[in-house]
């Protein structure tokens, strides 16, 4: 799904506008764009960000994003009231449904087997406050006074080395092995996704992206880029962020959401 999307709160003092806008680049060493995201409004003026990487051959990456991202998607949406207090049990529930969709299409196909999606996803209120889930090494960031800062944690091999104590950040970012991960979307009977909330200030922004983005632009650039943005509009940003990751090698497909708090 390629486009971008807006969406603007009621008249209350309490809410905010929202602005979004969503891209997605083959990039310059892939023959296929396994990634997919989706921008979708809810009522009450909620907003559901999702992105999804997919992996598993020639064909299985295509077929596990879209249809997580489908299956994630359609439950929230039927199973959404604005009145709801536990929204992340919803939002783990549709990670639930998808990693069902995933796993059981790959085990009717041989074609498809062992094919997986990254998920990371968060449902925004018009508040500011954010429900967030993710499973994989896509990833969110809030981006607030020129300062990028990481929201979820990467299910990577690297990253539980990091935990372990045998590898420092720094070699992990720089490391052969970067890219295995141990959680997905599909590839067991459980994905078992982690879950954050937080609240965005006014003049904040929210990043969501596949790793074809973080792999090939460093984050002091990703901030400056999104830091610069009111000098231009939302979408020529989220096209900058394109065209960086293109210009670092592009050695993935890059998709990103790119949303504004005013």
């Amino acid at each position: 799904m390629k486009g971008s999307g807006y969406r603007s709160s009621g008249t209350d003092s309490a809410l905010f506008n929202m602005f979004f806008s969503g891209k997605s680049d083959i990039g310059k060493r892939r023959a296929t764009n396994q990634d997919s995201f989706s921008i979708v409004t809810l009522p009450g003026e909620f907003c559901l960000l999702t992105v999804c990487d997919g992996m598993g051959g020639a064909n299985g990456g295509n077929v596990a994003s879209e249809l997580a991202c489908s299956v994630y998607t359609g439950t929230v949406k039927n199973g959404f009231d604005p009145g709801m207090t536990d929204r992340a049990a919803l939002l783990k529930k549709a990670v639930a449904a998808a990693n069902t969709a995933v796993y059981e299409k790959a085990a009717s196909d041989e074609s498809l087997r062992g094919m997986g999606t990254t998920l990371v996803s968060a449902l925004v209120a018009p508040d500011g406050s954010i429900t967030a889930i993710n499973v994989g090494d896509s990833r969110m960031y809030c981006i607030d006074g020129g300062e990028l800062r990481q929201i979820t944690r990467d299910h990577s091999y690297v990253q539980y080395l990091v935990d372990m104590g045998q590898l420092t950040i720094s070699e992990a970012e720089n490391a052969s092995i970067k890219n295995i991960i141990i959680r997905s979307v599909g590839n067991e009977e459980e994905s078992n996704p982690d879950l954050f909330t937080l609240r965005l200030s006014e003049g904040s922004y929210i990043l969501l992206c596949s790793d074809g983005l973080t792999n090939c632009v460093p984050k002091a650039d990703i901030a400056a880029a999104v830091s610069a943005e009111t000098q231009k509009e939302l979408d020529d940003c989220a096209g900058q962020l394109i065209s960086l990751a293109n210009e670092g090698g592009g050695i993935d497909n890059i998709t990103i959401i790119l949303g504004k708090i005013v």
